[in-house]
């Protein structure tokens, strides 16, 4: 099982910008020397209108989350970037394709690109697009992407989109046919597309066992026949994390964060009790985190979970305390087994 970091540079107020982002640097640099494979990074603008209850400050300070990457590969030795999600509608998919060649180029093959159409509907009113059309947008705009993405010359007509004959530069260096792609979704018709054409897929944190079985199993269905990698690894799931020994601290962290998982279920108005959000997310001591992963892993198939370990809007100091918490207690009971090795 491998384990990734989800960065969201939430940004309250009173907190400096710099010092976020140089905290969530060096977040970064020890997931990378604890073993951690990726890092995703969230994009967000305009993100003051944050719709969470109490909550006053920046919901999110990466709106280009790939120009932060080139720091991130610049101080660390292995660890991947990905994207959660480059918003391809809010952008011209050729400036993305361009941004992701040079990017793959610096980087040395370390992208993930997870591509996705945007949800808060103040991004869409800040960008003058109508919401409605964000899903036919997202197609013709992955078209683009994809096809710029191979280096290839290619034209374009759609309704959003009238492109003539380019070919983009750099072409794929490290990675071919193109630097990795995923989509972030949970639509089964989304899922489909991501196997025929090869992509990968990231799944949202409150996906149930039985909808994350059913679109593993259409995505390997259509996508093995076509010669595709359908390995877990490609299909990573989301979990918000809180792991402390204390149960007691457990516990009052799950209900002082009340508001922000009633946020992320999409409902303000209740939320399950601490037994049954430990269902959804990982949430616990380090035993019962196991436990939690372990049933991920046995019960969905899963070997690739991303990790969002500053969630509820902790310190810094709060997440790299969970942080070596779980890299000390957790992932050793996940580490690939050893072979013995014949003299």
């Amino acid at each position: 099982m491998i384990f990734s970091k989800f960065i969201a540079l939430v940004c309250p107020n009173g907190k400096d910008p710099a010092e976020k982002y140089a905290e969530s640097l060096e977040q970064i640099q020890m997931a990378d020397d604890m073993g951690f494979y990726g890092i995703w990074l969230s994009e967000n603008h305009f993100s003051c209108k944050t719709g969470l209850p109490q909550f006053q400050g920046e919901i999110g300070i990466t709106p280009k989350p790939l120009m932060f990457g080139m720091k991130i590969i610049e101080n660390t030795r292995q660890i991947r970037v990905g994207t959660a999600v480059r918003n391809i509608v809010f952008s011209n998919p050729l400036l993305v394709a361009e941004e992701a060649l040079v990017f793959d180029l610096l980087s040395k093959g370390r992208l993930d690109l997870g591509v996705g159409c945007g949800y808060r509907p103040w991004e869409f009113e800040g960008f003058k697009i109508n919401q409605a059309e964000a899903r036919a947008r997202f197609l013709e705009s992955l078209e683009i992407l994809d096809r710029g993405l191979r280096g290839e010359s290619f034209s374009f007509q759609g309704q959003y989109y009238d492109i003539p004959e380019v070919a983009l530069v750099p072409k794929p260096y490290y990675t071919l046919p193109r630097p990795k792609l995923f989509l972030a979704t949970g639509d089964m018709e989304q899922v489909k597309l991501a196997a025929q054409r090869d992509y990968g897929v990231m799944s949202f944190s409150t996906s149930s066992k039985e909808h994350l079985v059913a679109l593993y199993e259409t995505y390997r269905d259509i996508a093995q026949p076509l010669g595709h990698d359908v390995s877990r690894d490609r299909f990573p799931v989301t979990r918000q994390i809180y792991i402390h020994q204390n149960p007691a601290v457990v516990q009052e962290y799950a209900e002082r964060n009340l508001p922000h998982y009633q946020a992320a279920l999409g409902d303000f108005k209740t939320c399950p009790p601490l037994e049954e959000l430990k269902k959804l997310y990982i949430i616990g001591t380090p035993q019962e985190c196991v436990a939690q992963l372990q049933a991920l892993r046995d019960e969905m198939g899963c070997s690739h979970v991303i990790l969002w370990f500053n969630f509820g809007w902790l310190t810094h100091q709060e997440v790299s305390e969970q942080m070596r918490l779980f890299a000390d207690e957790v992932m050793p009971h996940f580490a690939p087994e050893k072979k013995a090795v014949p003299c």
